[in-house]
């Protein structure tokens, strides 16, 4: 088959991450596949998964847009990128990508698979969404809990709707860690325990929260460190943090890097105070190397923690319980073993990244039929 796969961008992140994952999976199934960005070529800092796609011989093009303004101008290029070498079928990833792909895939008559991955709140984008939804052959929702706010939310035809969850390569799994126990480079010092973020610096994620509750924290944790790996707009927030006297020298906020399995391995404990998601990936990424965390019951947690909810997440918005929660698994070490060993058989067991994949393909072959 002739795919092109349409997202907002390609810079790191969940639904970028699933794009790629996906190129390179159906490429090596002998498909044609092209990777359509309606935003600009990434960042050096921020093109590992760009890399990725040119090592496998996939054809990518940037549209180059940036900002609402650019909508038509977008919608024009992208039009004509798709009609210059037509697919079979045209998978979106994200808002953005699914309303210009159905105005494309609508004009060109080719069947189009949405991509919806968060529970966006904004309701002001729901009656475009809605608009796009009509015109779609399928819409892939990364959780349950994002399906039902689909229905709920854009009124969506339900017999068009589609779960397909996240998944982690089993390769990804087994890869021993070069990241030892000490980080010195990073001012860490040997036999210190690690509190871990990763993500977004946003809203969205809670950073708020948890520059606010994180003096509180190390204070009944004196051997801990809070480890933040990610940018965004709330970086400021948390260098503030770390200069903050009463947790100088235990807060450290490292940016984008490549090494997150390794950071992750290395942690005690994943801290997500997330107040919407779809399916966190980082939680799957921290499940599959046997780190517990703490999160909210946001869109996607209850599939990804199972039987281990309660052990791990707390109400939205819960931020005592957040922290309560944080401060008792993080002093027990017999608890955090029980719980990672559960993660982790629970993702090898459920969440195997080709098994999923498979899922588009063969979703793809019947709306081509």
């Amino acid at each position: 088959m002739r795919i092109d796969l349409v997202i907002t961008e390609l810079n790191t992140g969940g639904a970028e991450r699933c794009c790629t994952e996906l190129a390179i999976y159906l490429k090596r199934r002998g498909h044609s596949v092209r990777i359509i960005s309606l935003g600009v070529k990434p960042k050096p800092s921020r093109d590992a998964l760009l890399r990725r796609v040119v090592a496998e011989g996939i054809d990518t093009v940037f549209l180059n847009g940036h900002g609402a303004w650019a909508f038509p101008i977008v919608l024009w290029r992208l039009l004509k990128t798709v009609r210059g070498d037509r697919p079979q079928v045209v998978q979106s990833f994200l808002w953005h990508a699914n309303v210009l792909g159905a105005a494309v895939c609508r004009l060109l008559a080719i069947p189009q698979v949405g991509g919806v991955r968060v529970a966006e709140p904004r309701r002001s984008r729901a009656w475009l969404g809605r608009w796009a939804a009509n015109s779609m052959s399928r819409i892939v929702c990364v959780s349950q809990g994002v399906a039902d706010w689909c229905l709920r939310t854009e009124r969506v035809n339900p017999e068009k709707v589609v779960v397909i969850p996240n998944g982690i390569a089993s390769s990804d799994v087994t890869v021993p860690t070069s990241l030892r126990r000490g980080c010195s480079d990073q001012g860490i010092e040997p036999g210190a325990k690690m509190l871990l973020f990763v993500g977004r610096l946003e809203p969205q994620k809670g950073i708020d929260v948890l520059a606010e509750g994180m003096p509180s924290l190390l204070s009944n944790l004196p051997s801990h460190h809070l480890v933040v790996i990610g940018e965004g707009s709330m970086r400021p927030v948390l260098d503030g943090l770390a200069q903050d006297p009463s947790v100088r020298g235990r807060v450290h906020v490292l940016g984008q890097r490549d090494d997150v399995l390794d950071w992750m391995r290395a942690a005690d404990l994943l801290l997500l105070p997330t107040r919407y998601e779809g399916m966190p990936n980082v939680v799957l990424e921290a499940m599959s190397v046997g780190l517990p965390v703490v999160t909210t019951r946001v869109e996607g947690v209850p599939e990804l923690l199972g039987e281990r909810l309660d052990d791990q997440a707390v109400a939205v918005c819960d931020w005592e319980g957040f922290f309560e929660l944080a401060k008792s698994i993080s002093m027990d070490e017999s608890r955090r073993r029980t719980v990672g060993e559960f993660n982790r058989d629970r993702v090898q067991r459920e969440f195997d990244l080709e098994q999923q994949l498979g899922k588009y393909e063969l979703l793809y072959r019947q709306v081509t039929k």
